[in-house]
């Protein structure tokens, strides 16, 4: 379903209000070791591993890659819309080639795994990608 590329993100329409929807996806994203920043009531900035590491070693990082990505919410009649999105049209991605490529596959692993975590919950309405 979701794209791998230097771009992209996955968009949602979860069951809940806006402080119910962002909650969740903090307690979602800081539970697999992500830093989130709440920018706005409806913008959560996540990122996780080391800038440091990733600017020195680039996609040799490892697991400590560093990855950015936003999450922007908005209400609609029966939920919230999460968009959850990554790459050049959020951010630096670091690394090359490489880097991209593992920056998408992480963000597309990640943006599934959200997704069946949503729909178990009963909460998932609808997702498509977000391009």
């Amino acid at each position: 379903m979701l794209s791998a590329d230097r771009g992209g993100g996955v968009r949602l329409i979860v069951r809940g209000d806006l402080e119910e929807t962002r909650a969740l996806l903090a307690e979602f994203f800081t539970a697999r070791g992500w830093r989130v920043h709440e920018t706005t009531p409806a913008r959560l900035d996540v990122e996780t591993g080391s800038l440091r590491r990733t600017v020195l070693l680039g996609a040799l990082a490892g697991s400590r890659f560093h990855l950015r990505a936003r999450l922007e919410l908005a209400e609609v009649p029966g939920g919230t819309r999460v968009r959850y999105r990554w790459g050049a049209t959020v951010g630096r991605t670091l690394g090359g080639a490489v880097g991209w490529a593992r920056a998408g596959r992480r963000h597309a692993e990640t943006a599934e795994v959200l997704v069946e975590r949503l729909r178990a919950d009963g909460l998932l309405r609808e997702a498509a990608p977000d391009r």
